[in-house]
């Protein structure tokens, strides 16, 4: 829109109303000449007010992109500080893991090596009872001079003379069981006698069972 030039006295003599004078104005009463005035007066007024609005938003959408920009940036920090975090607790969790499940090979492995320790000690301690005879009725005391192997010899050669001469019957241990003595027990402790060889445990347990009259051989395979 083109406007109107005026002389520097028109200016002068013009004066600017506010908008809300404007609205309360009279157009009817006026000249075409004051209707003009008037009417630029509210065109440049509602330029202004346009631009001032517009300029007002800008300001305010700048300030406002300016602190979501913000927020969005320490959004995504905290969100960096927290993946940082997730990550190490998953690690420390696929540690933790792998430790257990180390730590539970080792417990197998431990499990299995005293299971099979444990079988081969059932092993031996059979086989050794195998080879043990248990005396019984022979007086407390009676090795006591010459030891209890002395009493055993005495023992086949009295009752087996020729089972002694023939086999070779080698001895490995004899000991009374149970070690200690029980004052309430009226009879002696038994003796054990753990031979090198079970076949002569048994040639003597089948001599012994040919003679009834002695009783007191008995196998210990328990």
């Amino acid at each position: 829109m083109t406007r109107r030039k005026t002389s520097p006295q028109k200016k002068e003599s013009e004066t600017v109303l506010s908008p809300t004078e404007l609205q309360n104005l009279d157009y009817n009463s006026m000249s075409e000449s004051q209707f003009r005035s008037t009417i630029i007066q509210l065109l440049v007024a509602l330029e202004k007010s346009i631009k001032d609005s517009r300029d007002f938003m800008t300001a305010e959408f700048r300030a406002n992109q300016a602190e979501i920009k913000n927020q969005l940036n320490e959004m995504q920090s905290k969100l960096e500080v927290l993946t940082t975090r997730v990550n190490e607790v998953e690690e420390r969790v696929s540690d933790l893991e792998d430790k257990l499940i180390a730590k539970r090979e080792t417990e197998e492995k431990r499990d299995k090596q005293l299971k099979d320790h444990e079988d081969r000690l059932r092993e031996i301690n059979d086989s050794l009872r195998k080879k043990n005879l248990r005396l019984i009725g022979v007086p407390e005391g009676a090795e006591r001079d010459r030891g209890p192997e002395y009493v055993f010899e005495q023992i086949l050669a009295e009752n087996f003379p020729n089972l002694g001469r023939e086999t070779g019957i080698q001895i490995q241990e004899i000991e009374r069981s149970p070690p200690k003595i029980n004052k309430n027990r009226s009879t002696p402790r038994h003796l054990i006698v753990k031979l090198a060889n079970s076949k002569d445990k048994e040639k003597i347990l089948k001599a012994a069972s040919k003679r009834q009259e002695i009783p007191d051989f008995y196998g210990e395979e328990y």
